[in-house]
C-alpha cells in the first residue's frame, strides 16, 4: 500500500528531526533546512530533476552532491536518503513537518496558523513586538506572525497563533457595543 504524501511528510521529517536532536546539531538542521526550502521554493526544477524517474541515479547524484556540499553530514546524509529512496518529491513537505517539530520543541509559534490581521498593513518591526508581547504572555520563546490585511475590520488587530483568537478588532467592540444595546432594549 502507498503511502500518503502527509505520511511520507510525517515520517521522514520525524526522522531527521529524531537524528538531528540525538547529534545534537538540531539548529543547525533547521536552518541548512530553511535555506534549502527557500532554494526549491525559488527553483522548483531543481525537486522535478531529483524526482524524474528518466534521469538516471548517477545523474542525480552529481548534481545533488554538487548542491550538498556546503551543508552539514547530518543534511548530506539525509538528503542522500531521499534520493536512494525516490523521496525528493516530498521535499518541502518533509521539511514543513521538520519545521513543525522544531518549532514545537523550541517552544516557537509560526506558521500559516500565527497570523495577525490588521486594516492596514505593519511593518516588520511593529509585527516583531506584537509577537515579543504575546510570547512574553503565554510562554513562548517566539512568536513569527504574517501580516493579513482585512480593511472591514476597521482597525486594532485579530491575533491568531495556533488555536488561540484575540480579536481586538473595532468591527469585534462595535459588534459587541450593538449587542448590548440590543439586550438592553
Amino acid at each position: 500500500m502507498a503511502l500518503s504524501r502527509e505520511e511520507i511528510a510525517a515520517r521522514y521529517g520525524t526522522a531527521l528531526f529524531g537524528y538531528a536532536q540525538d547529534n545534537k546539531v538540531l539548529d543547525t538542521v533547521y536552518d541548512e533546512m530553511m535555506e534549502l526550502k527557500k532554494a526549491a521554493v525559488a527553483n522548483p526544477k531543481f525537486i522535478s530533476v531529483l524526482s524524474d524517474p528518466i534521469l538516471s541515479s548517477k545523474d542525480k547524484k552529481s548534481l545533488l552532491t554538487a548542491v550538498e556540499k556546503d551543508f552539514s553530514d547530518e543534511v548530506q546524509g539525509f538528503l542522500n536518503l531521499l534520493l536512494e529512496y525516490n523521496r525528493f518529491a516530498d521535499l518541502i513537505d518533509i521539511i514543513d513537518e521538520f519545521a513543525l517539530l522544531y518549532d514545537d520543541e523550541k517552544k516557537i509559534a509560526a506558521g500559516t496558523a500565527t497570523t495577525a490581521t490588521t486594516a492596514v498593513k505593519l511593518d516588520d518591526d511593529q509585527l516583531k513586538r506584537l509577537g515579543d508581547s504575546y510570547a512574553k504572555k503565554y510562554d513562548l520563546n517566539a512568536v513569527r506572525l504574517e501580516n493579513k490585511v482585512d480593511p472591514s475590520i476597521l482597525g486594532g488587530v485579530v491575533l491568531r497563533v495556533k488555536d488561540c483568537v484575540i480579536d481586538g478588532s473595532v468591527k469585534n467592540r462595535l459588534k459587541k457595543i450593538r449587542a448590548q444595546i440590543i439586550d438592553k432594549n
